[in-house]
């Protein structure tokens, strides 16, 4: 059948046909905004650690939405919600303090949203951090030997996590888009790399615990990632 691709009994996702019947829904990043509860609990934080990041301005919800004249709640954004789960993510790393975790959070905030990066290098020295380009080369010009902790954030995987707020079809479950590019192959339904669950397989992880770091994953998808693994 014309647009459907299979690899040894494996399903492939028929990504024309899915988007014409709207089965794989396309997040649209743009309107996406939650409330305070939801992005703790994504966070994996309490309530009192996401309200002390937005007093302190660390991490700040930019959606203002008024339920009537007087009553205005706000959410978080994606760019909000990234931010936040890499200053969750950071928070208990060794080598980090809060100053540096500031600026972590501020070069986010700041880089191009037209450009998306997959990943952010830093190396901190001496209570400084600089922050690597794309090119290889450190912002701020450290001298050679300063680099003494480094640390890659994988944006993608991270935005992947966000991604999984949005409903998926369980009509997705089990099957596989495959993708050209560095991401390579996902799960339908999901911006989850089909390579990321492998490696978790590789590291002796079952399918609860991997369910458990992705929950819009279900065992068909683990099952299809296993096979995959042995087909590919």
């Amino acid at each position: 059948m014309p647009g459907i691709c299979a690899v040894a009994g494996v399903p492939l996702y028929d990504r024309r046909g899915a988007e014409e019947r709207g089965e794989v829904a396309e997040t649209i990043r743009e309107t996406l905004a939650v409330p305070n509860k939801r992005a703790a609990d994504l966070a994996r934080i309490t309530m009192r650690q996401l309200r002390y990041w937005d007093q302190v301005g660390l991490v700040v919800p930019s959606i203002r939405r008024y339920l009537s004249p007087r009553t205005a709640v706000r959410l978080y954004s994606f760019q909000d919600l990234l931010e936040l789960l890499v200053a969750a993510e950071l928070r208990h790393q060794p080598g980090i303090s809060q100053r540096q975790l500031q600026q972590v959070i501020a070069h986010l905030h700041e880089r191009d949203s037209d450009a998306p990066l997959r990943e952010v290098r830093f190396a901190t020295h001496d209570g400084d951090i600089y922050f690597q380009n794309p090119d290889g080369t450190w912002s701020g010009n450290p001298l050679p030997g300063w680099l003494i902790y480094r640390q890659a954030i994988a944006l993608d995987l991270i935005g992947a996590r966000i991604d999984m707020m949005k409903d998926r079809n369980p009509a997705a479950a089990g099957k596989i888009l495959r993708r050209r590019g560095a991401q390579g192959s996902m799960f339908a339904g999901t911006r989850i790399p089909v390579g990321t669950v492998q490696r978790y397989l590789q590291a002796g992880y079952d399918t609860e615990a991997i369910i458990k770091e992705y929950p819009a994953l279900t065992p068909a998808d683990v099952s299809a990632a296993r096979e995959y693994a042995a087909v590919s």
